[in-house]
């Protein structure tokens, strides 16, 4: 597990801090460093809260929260970590108690994974999100802190704890719980096989009545070989009489394949005399028919001409389309040349009227050239005549406005006094809202705990409903779970009579008893079995889990209630039921003071505009007072232009522009139309051209076209077809009758085929058949019957035997090969037996299974912790395990000890020192951490935290220790220390650094 970023509200000490691991979670060794009770540990209480719910040290999580913390804030820790490559997030909230309140304000847990950017929700409930974190890590929250956190005071504990204890620790670790289920299952298996194999040996001893034999078999207890050699013996017998059989079944065979064969060439005598019937009969009926096929051949006749002559009929249909187009061109021609001689008279007429009007265009011309000037400064002219009476007015009116600034500035004095006045009632009425405000906000959370009363109060009815519904239906459960108990007994009182049932069975009367030897002498009646289900068993065990269900949702439903109903007293206590109607009135209130603001607002705004008109005005008339001089020269200007303008125009100035732009429309007309005329004489010539080249070439094309036509109907009246059709449109109306030619044709020579193959047939049956005597078939079919027969009876009777022979004998064959089987099975079961027994502890040594894998573990274990505590102690101390007996005579084996090299003696762990225990306590763990990476593959341990003892050490095993944690990089693991020890300080360079800030703790990174 890797640790990526923590987030800590109200947490201990942690006010609100944000640790983001990712930025020093690769470093090879890093140290958590502060003064003592500054909130180091804390950090990984905050990790194994938010995975377990849980203490590193073990106090109730209730301390965790943060002292000084308010009754709005929440105590939250949001751990984000991976795993395997992939990412999780874990959100926890810390139940608290509120001040008043009596009962805490429930926690909340989430544990999500991140896919990609976005977070995917695993489980919410408490014991979900248990299960799936112990499932993810693969350790409970005490192997936990045992393995991947070691915490102040828990350190020791492996290296300490008695074999029990390690035993269930190594189990948890490396699930060797397996074995002891393996040994579990193997003893079941064992008991298994011996109970199938006795309740296989009577189903094969019942299946020796299926054999069928002339006779009965010796009667038998227990199956033996000399059983199925007596059936051997029968199924040989069996066989001699079916060779006997084959015998004779084969001169019978011979028989009747003699009296087929002359069957056979009866019947085909007999065919052709039924051939030559059918020939004639035939013959006649195509006889019948010559008629219409006379009638076909003459159609088909007129067909082929039609055929020969389809090219040309086709040609004529073309000619008469063409000839109809061509006749429709040239009155479309002579209705264009008409159209021409429109057009060349309105022509010429334009050009009359153009001639007439030339001399009085080019005087047009030469008068606006004179007056372009004026018309290309027109607008300026228009502009300065107006400029006249604007400036003179300007002049004017700034005389009378000299005398109007002192009444402006009075106006201006008694409207700055007004809005002072009103803004004063402003700033009163805000002071009036803000207070409404407040009060508004007050009843708003007194309205809305009266809402939560109410939701509360409908919620705990709607519980109690629920609760009394669910009570009743237990109450229905228990009942039918009560008869179902009473079925399972009869179920098993019925097993224990089946079992006695058997054995009476197999007794008689006079027998020795098999358990006590004596002599039976009188036998009990076998009792018959009541019938049961035999899945009543099953049922009991759903409707007790139902029954259990419901016990503990109507347990919560119980607790629910007593919180509800005591939620609704404590609420009812506190509430205002007026709330609601004071709100209102308060509203109301506001509303009206809102409304008088917004009036005074407008008031404001309206009289700011009419002070900065006043200032406007007054800037204004002091800009025109400064201006009077220019505005006299800029009359003056105006006054020289439309002085010019009156001297050369006789026309008044706004009159000018219409009358020049009119004189320019006379002569634009004037020359478009002369070049419409030019245009129009052009395009007049190539129409004339045009028109008498296309009525030359349609005149000749019409005389072409008619000849051929006339060519073609000559020919028509010249030949065969003509014999058949009175016109050409005639022929071609029938031209879709080809289609049938070749189908007439080939009905035709069909029918001539089929005539010259009956006549040649029937002559040649006739000659064969002369002077022969057509056979009785029945006589002979009756004698072949009765011999196939007596063939199929004796063929039946074989088929009995063979069949009684192959069933024996592969009844033989299974019910031997399962009793082969079954003496190799009873031999399994005696050696499974055998094996349950060793590997549950059963045999001299008194060790099970998981003992000894657990010892193989340890081993392990020891040897890499051996291989840390030697480098840390110059090669003399290492570990070695005890095998101790425990107190049921079994072999423990986990019992821990240390071996001096250097004094070659044995001393137990509670000898050890202070600094000896803290360094072999580390060797262990590292040790321990090593082989689960190595061993489980379901454990991640990339990262391992140490909060224990180097404050203890001498500078000689301070070195020595650290050194050791160094060298873990090289296995890709990466080590966190937590401790205040100076010397770490110096030796470890990326650091978290855990200070005190406004009574907070706060935490920073350096040397990353």
């Amino acid at each position: 597990m890797k640790p990526i970023r923590l987030e800590l509200k109200e947490f201990g000490p942690y006010k609100d801090e944000i640790i983001e691991w990712d930025r020093i979670i690769n470093e090879p060794i890093f140290l958590i460093t502060g003064k003592t009770g500054s909130g180091k540990s804390t950090l990984f209480d905050a990790i194994t809260y938010a995975l377990y719910n849980k203490t590193t040290g073990g106090k109730d999580v209730s301390s965790l929260r943060t002292k000084t913390a308010s009754d709005k804030d929440k105590t939250q820790v949001n751990f984000d970590f991976e795993l395997s490559g992939k990412r999780y997030r874990i959100e926890r909230t810390l139940a608290y108690l509120k001040t008043g309140n009596k009962n805490l304000t429930s926690g909340k847990v989430a544990l999500m994974k991140y896919n990609d950017e976005e977070l995917e929700v695993i489980a919410t409930k408490e014991q979900e999100v248990k299960e799936k974190v112990e499932e993810l890590i693969g350790l409970d929250d005490k192997q936990f802190c045992q393995i991947i956190i070691l915490p102040q005071g828990k350190f020791k504990e492996f290296l300490l704890s008695k074999s029990s204890e390690k035993k269930e620790t190594l189990r948890s670790l490396f699930n060797t719980y397996f074995y002891q289920k393996f040994v579990d299952q193997l003893q079941e298996q064992a008991k298994k096989l011996d109970s199938n194999n006795k309740q296989k040996e009577k189903e094969l001893i019942t299946r020796f009545e299926q054999f069928d034999i002339d006779g009965e078999l010796t009667k038998f207890e227990f199956l033996k070989d000399e059983n199925f050699k007596e059936i051997n013996e029968i199924i040989l017998s069996q066989e001699n009489e079916i060779e006997t059989e084959k015998k004779e079944l084969a001169k019978l065979e011979k028989n009747l394949i003699k009296s087929k064969e002359n069957f056979i060439e009866l019947s085909k005598l007999n065919d052709k005399f039924l051939n030559l019937e059918d020939n004639k009969v035939k013959i006649d009926e195509l006889n019948n028919k010559d008629d219409y096929f006379s009638k076909l051949k003459a159609e088909v006749e007129k067909l082929t001409e039609l055929q020969k002559s389809k090219d040309k009929i086709t040609e004529y249909v073309s000619l008469l389309d063409k000839q109809l187009q061509l006749t429709k061109q040239g009155k479309s021609l002579l209705d264009e040349k008409e159209r021409y001689k429109k057009d060349l008279a309105a022509n010429t007429e334009l050009e009359t009227k153009l001639t007439s009007m030339k001399d009085k265009i080019e005087s047009i011309r030469k008068e606006t050239t004179d007056l372009k000037f004026f018309y290309n400064n027109i607008d300026e002219l228009i502009v300065a005549k107006s400029d006249i009476n604007i400036f003179t007015k300007k002049l004017e009116e700034l005389n009378l406005k000299k005398e109007s600034i002192k009444e402006i500035e009075g106006s201006l004095k008694i409207e700055k006094e007004n809005y002072f006045e009103s803004n004063e009632e402003k700033n009163i009425l805000d002071g009036s809202i803000g207070k409404l405000k407040l009060e508004i906000l007050k009843k708003e959370q007194e309205v809305e705990k009266l809402k939560e009363f109410e939701k509360k109060s409908f919620e705990l009815n709607d519980k109690k409903l629920n609760y009394e519904a669910s009570k009743k239906h237990l109450e229905e459960l228990q009942v039918t779970k009560e008869e179902i108990e009473r079925d399972v007994l009869l179920l098993k009182s019925n097993k224990e009579q089946e079992v006695l049932n058997i054995f009476l069975v197999k007794l008689h009367e006079g027998d020795d008893c098999p358990l006590c030897k004596q002599k039976i002498e009188h036998l009990p009646e076998i009792t018959t079995l009541v019938e049961v289900d035999d899945n009543i068993e099953k049922s009991l065990q759903d409707i007790t889990e139902k029954v259990i269900k419901l016990e503990t949702l109507l347990q919560k439903d119980e607790q629910d209630i007593q919180k509800l109903t005591t939620t609704v007293k404590d609420l009812g206590d506190f509430i205002n039921l007026k709330a609601l109607e004071q709100l209102t009135e308060l509203e109301a209130e506001l509303k009206h003071e809102t409304i008088n603001l917004t009036e005074v607002v407008d008031g404001l705004k309206k009289s700011e505009v009419k002070i900065k008109n006043f200032e406007k005005e007054i800037e204004n008339l002091s800009i025109l007072l400064k201006d009077e001089d220019q505005l006299k020269q800029k009359q003056l200007e105006a006054k020289n232009k439309i002085d010019q303008f009156e001297n050369n125009v006789n026309i008044e100035l706004e009159d000018f522009k219409d009358y020049y732009e009119n004189k320019i429309v006379q002569i634009n007309e004037f020359d478009n139309n002369y070049n419409k005329f030019q245009e129009n004489n052009n395009e007049l010539q190539i129409r004339k051209t045009k028109i008498e080249t296309e009525q030359k070439n349609n005149s000749d094309n019409l005389l072409e076209v008619t000849k051929g036509i006339e060519f073609i109907i000559s020919n028509f009246m010249n030949s065969k077809l003509s014999k058949y059709y009175s016109s050409l449109e005639q022929a071609k109306e029938n031209i879709t009758e080809l289609e049938k030619l070749e189908q007439y044709q080939t009905q035709i020579d069909e029918f001539e085929d089929t005539k010259k193959i009956l006549l040649s047939s029937l002559k040649q049956l006739e000659e064969e058949l002369m002077n022969v005597v057509k056979p009785d078939l029945e006589e002979e079919h009756e004698k072949l019957q009765n011999i196939e027969d007596e063939v199929s009876n004796f063929i039946e009777k074989m088929a009995i035997l063979t069949t009684r022979l192959s069933n024996n004998k592969k009844l033989y064959e299974k019910i031997h090969s399962e009793y082969l089987k079954l003496l190799e099975t009873s031999k399994d079961a005696r050696e499974i037996i055998a094996l349950s027994d060793v590997v549950s502890g059963k045999t001299e040594n008194r060790k099970s299974l998981e003992t000894y894998v657990q010892g193989y573990y340890l081993d392990l274990i020891l040897v890499a912790g051996t291989k840390r505590l030697l480098q840390m102690t110059n090669d003399r101390y290492r570990f070695i395990r005890r095998e101790e007996k425990s107190k049921g005579g079994g072999l423990q084996g986990l019992e821990i000890e240390i071996h001096d090299i250097y004094l070659n003696s044995t001393r137990i762990i509670s000898s050890l020192s202070g600094g000896e225990l803290f360094l072999a306590s580390l060797a262990l763990a590292l040790g321990l951490a090593e082989v689960i990476q190595n061993e489980s593959g379901g454990i991640s341990l990339e990262t391992i935290f140490i909060d224990e003892g180097f404050g203890s050490l001498d500078a000689e095993t301070l070195d020595i220790a650290l050194t050791t944690l160094i060298d873990l990089q090289s296995y890709g693991r990466n080590i966190g220390i937590i401790s205040h020890v100076s010397e770490l300080k110096e030796r470890i360079r990326p650091k978290i650094e855990v200070y005190t800030k406004d009574n907070y703790a706060k935490v920073k990174m350096t040397g990353i």
